[in-house]
């Protein structure tokens, strides 16, 4: 869910944008009979994606990180969703952060990092929005054993590695490489 009663979607083939203003609304449950009318979506982007990161409100904006991994677009792109209650609100600006392919399993994305979990070991993407002006987009493999017991803190820029019996392995923090 978003402000202004509109709704993200992902489907696994494209990432959707509906207006719920415009949602045919009834209080009967459908029947074969009473079929409400399909709801088609303002706005559509076709990528196929792997991870899409949680909302992050910059400016006028939401913002999604979003990991694809399907044809010409593969890599990190930056989604940006307008606030406004313009005529404009119902749209999807696509900005490349880090292109080419990432192999993973999953990934913790962050606003400026990303922890993707790729065999054999974890790498972290640093990346930069288009109007920011550092230019950096890199790469590098980060020494962990378990990929699937690690949190990563976008805040703080820490990877946390969880053990058993919920305790804390350890803690690095990537802000200090």
């Amino acid at each position: 869910m978003l402000p202004d009663d509109r709704l993200l979607c992902d489907d696994g083939h494209e990432i959707l944008l509906f207006d719920l203003n415009d949602a045919f609304l009834t209080t009967l449950p459908p029947t074969q009979r009473n079929q409400p009318p399909r709801q088609q979506a303002v706005a559509c982007l076709p990528f196929s994606v792997r991870v899409i990161s949680q909302p992050f409100l910059v400016n006028d904006s939401i913002r999604f990180i979003v990991l694809t991994h399907n044809g010409a677009g593969k890599g990190v792109k930056g989604l940006i969703i307008p606030l406004s209650t313009s005529a404009s609100h119902n749209t999807m600006e696509v900005v490349d952060l880090l292109s080419g392919p990432i192999i993973c399993r999953n990934a913790h994305l962050g606003y400026h990092r990303a922890v993707v979990c790729s065999a054999p070991e974890p790498t972290m993407l640093q990346y930069a929005w288009p109007e920011e002006h550092a230019s950096l987009s890199l790469s590098s493999t980060i020494q962990t054993p378990y990929c699937t017991h690690i949190l990563f803190d976008d805040y703080s820029s820490r990877l946390i590695s969880c053990g058993v019996g919920s305790t804390i392995d350890y803690i690095l923090d990537l802000a200090a490489l």
